[in-house]
């Protein structure tokens, strides 16, 4: 009748939710997209551990759409912005 979680799953949420702590500390302009990307896959181990329970469609769409379709696309933007601020030269003024 009722579902259970797995400790394992349950520990991939503790984790996550604990995680967040250093990641709020250690928060920068530079860093936000990592923050937000990182924050994205804490509500996708979330959502999958909440979908046994209940709403399994809407967490399932929550985790795949929101949380890891979300964070992949933050830390690819946190690339491109890492990319351009620490990597590429600066063109020279003039020339």
């Amino acid at each position: 009748m009722f579902a259970t979680l797995s400790p394992l799953t349950v520990a991939v949420a503790v984790v996550g939710l604990v995680g967040i702590v250093p990641v709020a500390i250690q928060y920068r302009e530079r860093s936000r997209w990592f923050a937000v990307g990182y924050g994205l896959l804490v509500v996708a181990a979330l959502a999958t551990n909440l979908e046994d329970l209940f709403l399994g469609d809407l967490l399932n769409a929550t985790e795949h759409a929101v949380g890891l379709m979300g964070a992949g696309i933050a830390f690819l933007v946190a690339a491109y912005v890492h990319r351009k601020r620490e990597i590429e030269p600066e063109v020279p003024d003039g020339g």
